[in-house]
């Protein structure tokens, strides 16, 4: 048998303090178009935190590193960045011939996602879930009428993340 192995396209969904508390990982919370994506592709159900917070979660996962190691033991918004951002998962998959989309928040980086390893960024302004949703679909309908080069499409949601109230004034 001859033939080419096509690379799968790759969805990267992630959002702020949702947890695992919705449909498909068994839980009440009813999410239809997630269920319904999940039973069509593979959900991660044994997966973990590898950091207390998101910007070193995020890069443990996205550079098969823990946080220490890659560098980011902090907050990207506070300064922390990743030790070689080229060790991302964009730049590897780029490397291999994927285009590689960030649609939303990506929290690794301060600076250009760029430097990740996205060969595609939409604007900032796509923090917000349609802006994001738009971005990422049509990202996925040009691919599907290209039908030659995998993507790897990363929406990152920002609705979900809990609210802190602002720290009052320090009374002395």
């Amino acid at each position: 048998m001859t033939g080419t192995i096509r690379p799968p396209n790759i969805l990267y969904l992630h959002s702020h303090d949702t947890g695992r508390y919705i449909e498909p990982y068994g839980f009440g919370l009813r999410s239809p178009h997630l269920q319904r994506l999940a039973e069509g592709g593979v959900t991660f159900r044994r997966a973990f935190c590898a950091a207390p917070t998101c910007s070193p979660s995020r890069a443990a996962l996205l550079t098969g590193q823990t946080a220490h190691q890659a560098g980011m033991i902090g907050l990207a918004h506070r300064g922390f960045r990743l030790n070689d951002p080229r060790q991302h998962l964009a730049t590897t998959l780029r490397d291999a011939g994927y285009e590689t989309v960030l649609a939303g928040v990506q929290h690794l980086t301060s600076d250009d996602p760029r430097e990740l390893g996205y060969t595609t960024v939409h604007p900032k302004a796509h923090e917000r879930t349609g802006a994001t949703v738009a971005a990422a679909v049509a990202t996925i309908r040009e691919a599907a009428a290209n039908r030659g080069q995998p993507f790897f499409l990363d929406a990152g949601f920002f609705e979900t993340h809990r609210p802190f109230p602002k720290a009052p004034e320090r009374a002395d």
